[in-house]
């Protein structure tokens, strides 16, 4: 008899610990903290209505990683940016007529013979010059040999130069457009009559400057005859010492 009531205890007592096992276990699992952690877990992986606006595409959603890595791909592969430049293609002065062209020569002052680095363009004084692309006034001054000069860059390293001027009518620093008056032609410098000396450079280089130049109405031969009715000096000559 009391083999059998030992017995029933026992097995009262071990569903009693299946069963408080049960509820701790649901307690635990249902607790606010579990259920924080769980809900924490499972929106990481949840894309906001926002996301998938933004990665809509014709083809459906794009890979926002993939997307950024494309907006910056002009910017990372070293693109090279837009260069702004103008090509001299207009006369500096209404009446074209050569004193001297561009190559080697006698020079007019010292005799011995030099490279030419321009043309020359006689003209009377207070003829007014003109830029003959856009550009920025680069030099505005006194440069020994020119005389009164100008310096304008049009880009892409190119420029063109203005000497022997009377008068300046630019400032350094200044934006201008092609045909504005730049100044008016003089015999100031290194100079044996009034004209303009004209040069276009690229790289530094010096070109020559006729194959900038645009086509006239005139005939050179016209052009020395009309300035010579004018009474101007048209073998008037002159240039920088080198």
């Amino acid at each position: 008899m009391l083999r059998t009531i030992l017995a029933a205890c026992q097995m009262f007592t071990g569903k009693s610990a299946i069963a408080a096992s049960a509820v701790l276990a649901v307690s635990v699992i249902g607790s606010p903290v579990m259920a924080a952690t769980a809900a924490t877990t499972s929106d990481s992986f949840r894309v906001s209505p926002e996301d998938i606006k933004a990665n809509q595409t014709a083809l459906g959603l794009s890979d926002p990683d993939f997307r950024a890595l494309h907006d910056n791909w002009g910017r990372s592969s070293g693109a090279p940016a837009k260069i702004e430049f103008a090509i001299p293609s207009s006369n500096p002065v209404e009446l074209m007529a050569l004193s001297s062209g561009f190559g080697p020569r006698r020079s007019p002052i010292r005799g011995a013979s030099r490279q030419h680095k321009g043309i020359d363009i006689p003209g009377p004084v207070g003829t007014p010059i003109h830029a003959t692309a856009d550009g920025t006034i680069a030099r505005a001054q006194w440069v020994s040999g020119y005389g009164k000069f100008v310096e304008i860059e049009h880009g892409n390293a190119i420029e063109t130069r203005y000497g022997h001027m009377s008068a300046l009518n630019v400032s350094p620093g200044q934006r201008i457009r092609k045909g504005d008056i730049i100044g008016y032609m003089g015999s100031t410098g290194r100079s044996t009559g009034s004209h303009l000396h004209y040069e276009v450079r690229i790289g530094g280089e010096a070109v020559n400057p006729s194959a900038f130049l645009a086509p006239t109405s005139q005939s050179p031969e016209q052009a020395n005859r009309l300035l010579a009715s004018r009474q101007i000096d048209i073998t008037a000559m002159g240039g920088p010492a080198k």
